[in-house]
């Protein structure tokens, strides 16, 4: 939420499909704009409801890509539970932005906000005829407001490797990194593991199927770790433009519940 921009609001997912090739040959721009839904208890007592509005540019070269995107984000629900973080909240972590249980009543809020910024770059490896490795890494730049719960206001690395292999038509993968985290007074955040994979397969010379898992570890020591599921569908219409759906689920009290998002994707020759 290789998931550009579900903002993190599901990190990973959004471009899933995308994951199934490797590097063209052809150099290419490409523009996204999408719209993503979730909604979850994050292990609170109120539900929790995010819309993300994600705008992104990429940039494909013969074997290195670089991306750039950021949402705007509206949430509903109690102060604390940040987009894309897995229900972090300072004091407990458990979405209600203070230290009481979970008995007490919490009043729900609507806030809304430019999200954070999302950079990410990539290096493709042939390892073999039909097996590639992407070296990646990811900046995340505190462009959300702390004080609306809208983000960390943290400076995030990442570094991760992805592992593909095609069997013709169709194609899996797997992933794993480490999420380094800035820290201040109000979140504390640990440095966290993640990983994933995902399998995708051509339905037909214009659809592609994908079908995905990502896990990451709670970034406080309260947090849940996140878990989704996510299955996506690619249409291709032309060359240049395409369309994707998606829906997920989460597996535990650091994911949404469910959730799901629409994306168009135009291409651009470089050359």
């Amino acid at each position: 939420m290789n998931r550009i921009a579900k903002t993190g609001i599901a990190t990973a997912a959004i471009a899933i499909t995308m994951a199934a090739a490797p590097a063209s040959a052809d150099e290419y721009w490409q523009f996204s704009l999408g719209a993503d839904y979730s909604s979850g208890d994050y292990g609170d007592v109120e539900d929790t409801t995010m819309l993300a509005i994600p705008v992104g540019v990429k940039f494909q070269g013969d074997n290195v890509w670089f991306r750039a995107s950021v949402p705007y984000v509206r949430v509903d629900g109690p102060d604390g539970v940040i987009p894309g973080e897995g229900g972090v909240s300072p004091g407990n972590g458990n979405g209600n932005g203070g230290g009481g249980s979970g008995e007490d009543i919490v009043d729900t809020n609507v806030r809304s906000g430019v999200g954070d910024v999302n950079l990410a770059a990539g290096y493709t490896l042939p390892v073999g005829d039909r097996t590639w490795f992407d070296l990646i890494g990811k900046v995340k730049l505190p462009t959300a407001s702390k004080s609306k719960f809208l983000g960390t206001g943290t400076t995030d690395y990442t570094l991760m490797g992805e592992l593909l292999h095609s069997f013709g038509g169709v194609s899996v993968a797997v992933n794993g990194g480490r999420r380094f985290n800035g820290s201040n007074d109000l979140y504390p955040l640990n440095d966290v593991w993640q990983a994933g994979g995902g399998i995708y397969g051509k339905a037909g010379e214009q659809l592609t199927l994908g079908l995905g898992y990502e896990w990451r570890e709670g970034a406080l020591d309260t947090s849940p770790n996140r878990s989704e599921v996510t299955g996506s569908a690619t249409y291709k219409v032309s060359p240049g433009l395409l369309l994707q759906g998606y829906g997920y689920t989460g597996l535990s009290d650091g994911s949404p519940d469910v959730g799901a998002g629409l994306q168009v994707l135009v291409r651009m020759r470089a050359d």
